[in-house]
């Protein structure tokens, strides 16, 4: 899959100065390789300079103002960066979809049009109209150095996906040339929890399906609705280990961080059914905590939300497999790392 050597170096493509779950993760990927005896570095991108955020402090990180493009080498995109796979020459590439539906959200100026309007209609020709825009008064020809998918599929690339859901859109499309790479949630505000003494609160991501979640906030007046913003880490955990529900009604890009911290902390979750939210796998949820936003009434929804706040401590058990399998992540990551990139116990 991958040709390594113990003089292989792996470069690991970054934004600069961005905290966030991918961000972390893609630290965690080099902090583990370092660990593991290989050489990683992160390569900042953007013009926010070259040091490590102090949140990645604890990682063991070495950074390279640059990718060494050698045959004996590998550079690691996400989603995100795939535009920058034509400046490589020699180096093996190592494609990593942490998110579908970011491919497409950050690609609009490198995915061809075709594939944008395949993949939502009204996005694509939204697209289309500002390039259009862009050639026809600006002079800019924003068609020009696209790529397909077909033409990324066909790469000599190795495609590692973070989700079901990822792993359902690569094969849909053809892609040959996969493996799991997953991820782990940061566990070390995580002490576990206790069922007494929480809240009758519902907390949720204000920046995430907020146009659905609004419509159960302005039906249920009876429900103390809690939006999770402006708090340092600390008090997230303090909100989490205090609040009985944590609802999910945006789009899953694929396996987000947040419903996971919350029920690891022994929070209820009640989520969508959109993107990877729809798998099992990605979200190990009884159906009775999902809903299509489309199809269920905000009645019955609320219904449900009223049901686990009157009887958290009886539902609340119907979480243990999801958190179980929330605290082997950490491990199930590091044996895929492991197996890719060729490291001995």
């Amino acid at each position: 899959m991958l040709d390594i050597s113990k003089n292989t170096k792996v470069f690991v493509y970054c934004p600069a100065q961005v905290v966030t779950g991918g961000a972390e993760l893609l630290h965690q990927l080099v902090d583990l390789l370092n660990r593991l005896g290989r050489q990683a570095f992160i390569v900042y991108y953007g013009d926010k300079g070259n040091e490590v955020p102090s949140a990645y402090n604890k990682y063991n990180i070495r950074v390279s103002d640059s990718v060494e493009d050698s045959e004996k080498n590998i550079v690691v995109f996400y989603e995100a960066v795939f535009d920058k796979i034509k400046t490589i020459k020699k180096a093996q590439i190592f494609l990593w979809w942490l998110s579908v539906d970011n491919f497409f959200i950050f690609g609009t100026d490198f995915i061809n049009i075709l594939d944008l309007c395949r993949y939502n209609l009204s996005f694509g020709l939204r697209i289309a109209m500002y390039r259009l825009y862009q050639l026809l008064f600006k002079g800019k020809n924003l068609f020009k150095n696209t790529f397909s998918i077909k033409w990324l599929k066909n790469l000599d690339a190795v495609n590692a996906y973070q989700s079901e859901y990822a792993q359902n859109f690569l094969i849909n499309h053809g892609f040959k040339l996969t493996t799991p790479l997953s991820d782990y949630i940061n566990t070390e505000f995580y002490t576990g929890f206790s069922t007494l003494d929480r809240d009758n609160v519902v907390l949720y991501n204000p920046k995430k399906g907020f146009e659905f979640t609004k419509k159960l906030i302005e039906r249920a007046k009876h429900i103390d609705f809690l939006p999770l913003e402006n708090m340092s880490r600390e008090q997230l955990v303090n909100v989490f280990n205090r609040s009985k529900l944590y609802i999910d009604f945006g789009y899953h890009p694929g396996k987000d961080r947040l419903p996971r911290e919350v029920a690891l902390n022994g929070c209820c979750v009640i989520t969508g059914m959109r993107g990877s939210a729809r798998f099992f796998e990605d979200v190990p949820l009884a159906n009775v905590f999902k809903f299509d936003e489309k199809a269920a009434g905000v009645d019955s929804i609320i219904a449900r939300i009223d049901d686990v706040l009157a009887n958290y401590e009886k539902i609340i058990p119907k979480y243990d497999f999801y958190r179980t399998q929330i605290l082997s992540e950490k491990e199930i990551f590091e044996e895929q790392v492991r197996r890719i990139f060729k490291v001995n116990s």
